[in-house]
């Protein structure tokens, strides 16, 4: 799908999110860069979705800002949308379409060049050669993310934002996910995903541990800092609960 990317660049200031009196955000800070793979990891409702689609510019935060920068420069608006992709639990997908017709449809949306070339070059690379002329609505949900995928690669997001994008995934259908993200990162591709499993906090680069709304951990991936963010998590859990084991 194209030759490395360089550059791309992500900056959260302050980001700040409320709903009614609630702080479902509150001044989360960090960048991130080409290549990383960061995890957003935190119990249920900690504001990781939340967070996703602030960077995405699906939501605008209440306070603080969102900044995507390539080789040194400052994007525009209209310039990051067209490199910052999100699949949301939904997906972005038209389930009456085929896959090739989202595809297709996507590649119109953003102006892709090549498009007649690059969509058989994106089945490909998703496994789904067979099944891309079907609608959506009758592929499994793990087809479904694949051509969810495949519409990053078309529109050539240069940043991929993923809510939780193994859930409902078999085994294979995981690893082909993990192979996937990994092989973007290698192309320069910066790839957030928020997670709940293990497996995939220890194959990031670099995790973030959000609790209530604040960042409370930035740290390197790995086994180790897994490690250090689930026990994190699990001591706010307890500490929610009063001190309860």
């Amino acid at each position: 799908m194209g030759g490395p990317e360089h550059g791309i660049g992500l900056v959260a200031e302050r980001l700040t999110r409320i709903i009614g009196r609630r702080h479902v955000l509150r001044d989360v800070s960090f960048r991130a860069g080409a290549g990383e793979v960061v995890a957003i990891v935190g119990r249920n409702g900690a504001g990781k979705s939340t967070l996703l689609s602030l960077l995405s510019g699906r939501q605008s935060p209440d306070r603080g800002g969102v900044r995507v920068e390539s080789d040194g420069r400052v994007l525009s608006p209209r310039e990051s949308a067209t490199v910052v992709g999100f699949l949301p639990h939904d997906l972005f997908l038209y389930p009456d379409l085929t896959a090739r017709e989202n595809l297709a449809f996507f590649a119109s949306l953003y102006g892709v060049r090549h498009a007649d070339e690059r969509i058989p070059l994106a089945i490909d690379a998703i496994g789904l050669p067979r099944d891309a002329d079907r609608p959506v609505r009758t592929l499994s949900r793990g087809m479904q993310q694949r051509a969810a995928i495949g519409r990053l690669m078309v529109i050539g997001a240069r940043v991929w934002l993923l809510d939780e994008p193994t859930t409902g995934l078999d085994e294979p259908g995981r690893a082909w996910l993990a192979a996937t993200l990994d092989a973007a990162a290698r192309r320069g591709v910066l790839v957030a995903t928020a997670s709940h499993y293990r497996a995939e906090v220890e194959a990031a680069t670099r995790v973030l541990v959000l609790d209530a709304g604040r960042l409370v951990l930035d740290v390197a991936g790995g086994a180790d800092g897994a490690t250090r963010a689930f026990e994190v998590i699990e001591g706010g859990i307890v500490a929610a609960r009063g001190g309860a084991a």
